[in-house]
């Protein structure tokens, strides 16, 4: 509960790391702070944040907690992202249950080595390929194999007269475009020369220290340029054989490419309405932001798988229940049942029996096993969750209260309202004595009075299944 004092109330956040995040760390909403990260600690392999926050800020139980970095190289803080307007707002001491970890400066910084690595054995390489008089010879080769293809391409070029002709056209229509709109381009070039010119300075300051550092791995480098340009030679004595055999067809081709871009510009075909129907570009802006919306609810969704067993001292037998809870929401969950009850089944049987020549009938009453099913839905208020729907083969209803930050629940259950000893009704209590196991003791149909009522006491576990969660986020939400 907020208790208001001047310093702020408590509130909780676990996440599976917390990398770089400081105690004193800024809590912000929207950009705002509005707390402050009071103590960071390890508990059960993950980072708990206790979380000091102004008494006039109210966190909705919606909210969800981020780790994210301000400015590029800046400190690491906790951002709360709101939800709904109308969600109730955490109590003191309660737990924000909604996390996400943004990528951060750490994982950048790692790919920036990984290319620092590449560019090394590039250095390396041209080193081994260009050392020696071999590397000079090569370099000589590779000269003389570039003057051959250029001659080649001039014979090309001579065969295609007319399609030059229409590059000359377009060529003066792009002058005439600069002699109108001149001044403005100008001035837009000499920003964007000034601004990549500093950064080939910086990037040329980086490779003179690179290359100083690794000067002594250049030989590698050249042996392999060396085999690059044999290989290139290869691809050179091939490309004159192409050339060659389809000179006389790629005027056709240009008609060819020509055609389609003009069909493609007038809107004809799947590719031209592509490129040029509005309408199907906001479908596909529906399309992604629908999918975002599936990925969101897939993240928020949980199932759970749990088992429990509950020891009956007066029927001195135990019984059985195998749970799987599925939760769309953290206020709203579906719970199933199957379970296994020693006293599921009670029989009659009646018998005669001769005394001293006079009969009697004997009735006794039989208990045996019996397989029963609950199906509830549940909605949580606060502290409190209501129950309701089918429970243990019959029509029924619960009510459950948490206490200690969830650690520990308090139970009433009434159903089999038609039997003729009255409703059926349990209360019990449950201690989680860690997010996997349980403890649980009670008064099972406390209010019987044909001997079934007893007291109890159980052990149970429960996991969070993540195959499960992708199955049944695929479903359609259910609202209520």
């Amino acid at each position: 509960m907020q208790l208001g004092r001047a310093e702020g109330y408590t509130l909780f956040v676990e996440f599976d790391s917390a990398a770089g995040l400081d105690p004193n760390a800024a809590v912000r909403v929207a950009g705002v702070e509005v707390g402050r990260v009071k103590k960071i600690s390890l508990v059960d392999h993950k980072a708990l944040l206790e979380l000091q926050i102004r008494p006039d800020i109210n966190i909705g139980r919606d909210f969800t907690a981020v780790l994210t970095t301000k400015g590029l190289l800046g400190e690491k803080y906790l951002e709360l992202l709101p939800g709904h307007p109308g969600a109730p707002p955490l109590k003191e001491g309660e737990y924000i249950t909604r996390t996400r970890a943004y990528a951060d400066i750490d994982r950048l910084i790692t790919i920036l080595s990984d290319v620092s690595l590449d560019i090394k054995k590039i250095t390396e390489s041209l080193s081994n390929v260009l050392g020696g008089e071999a590397g000079e010879q090569t370099l000589s080769n590779i000269v003389k194999n570039i003057e051959d293809l250029t001659f080649r391409l001039n014979r090309i070029v001579a065969k295609n007269d007319d399609q030059f002709e229409n590059i000359m056209r377009n060529l003066d229509s792009f002058t005439a475009f600069l002699t109108s709109e001149g001044p403005q381009v100008t001035t837009e070039l000499r920003t964007a020369i000034k601004s990549l010119s500093e950064s080939l300075l910086a990037t040329s300051e980086n490779l003179d220290g690179m290359i100083s550092e690794n000067r002594g791995n250049l030989k590698e480098g050249v042996e392999n340029l060396k085999a690059a340009s044999l290989s290139l030679q290869q691809a050179m004595d091939t490309l004159n054989k192409v050339a060659g055999e389809l000179g006389p067809d790629i005027s056709t081709t240009m008609s060819s490419v020509k055609s389609i871009t003009q069909k493609i510009d007038q809107g004809q075909g799947t590719l031209g309405q592509l490129v040029n129907d509005k309408t199907l570009h906001e479908n596909i802006n529906k399309t992604v932001s629908g999918i975002n919306s599936y990925i969101e609810r897939a993240e928020s969704f949980q199932t759970f798988i749990g088992f429990r067993g509950e020891y009956l001292f007066d029927a001195r037998d135990t019984k059985s229940y195998l749970t799987l809870r599925i939760q769309p929401k953290a206020d709203k969950y579906y719970l199933l049942e199957v379970v296994d009850d020693p006293r599921g089944k009670i029989t009659e049987e009646s018998r005669v029996v001769v005394t001293d020549g006079v009969p009697s009938t004997i009735s006794e009453t039989k208990t045996s096993d019996q397989i029963k099913i609950s199906a509830q839905i549940a909605k949580r208020f606060d502290n409190f969750v209501v129950r309701g729907g089918i429970i243990e083969s019959t029509g029924g209803a619960g009510l459950d209260y948490y206490m200690f930050r969830d650690r520990l629940k308090l139970t009433l259950e009434a159903f089999d309202f038609s039997r003729d000893g009255g409703a059926h009704l349990k209360a019990g209590s449950t201690l989680y004595l860690n997010k996997f196991f349980f403890l649980t003791a009670g008064y099972d149909d406390f209010t019987n009075n044909v001997g079934l009522r007893s007291a109890y006491v159980g052990l149970g576990f429960q996991f969070r299944d993540e195959d499960l969660k992708f199955l049944l986020s695929s479903a359609p939400p259910v609202s209520f």
